[in-house]
């Protein structure tokens, strides 16, 4: 059985978490900092909430598709 598209979904989803962190990590610092762009700020946890809205919406797509593979298999 091949997983080349289950594969490339999870190298997705870890591309969008790396992301996620490093927006969140950025904001975590400039607030430890007080170094605070208040837009620019709030642009990166948009970008963050939008990649995690991606990330989650991916998962749910994988699973289905693992499901679907499980069920023809007839495994359980």
């Amino acid at each position: 059985m091949k997983f080349s598209q289950e594969r490339k979904h999870i190298h997705e989803l870890a591309n969008h978490l790396t992301i996620i962190q490093g927006a969140v990590k950025k904001v975590l610092r400039n607030i430890e900092e007080k170094k605070l762009a208040l837009p620019e700020e709030k642009e990166r946890l948009i970008k963050a909430d939008d990649y995690l809205k991606k990330s989650i919406e991916s998962l749910r797509d994988l699973r289905a598709t693992i499901h679907e593979k499980i069920e023809e298999s007839g495994e359980t």
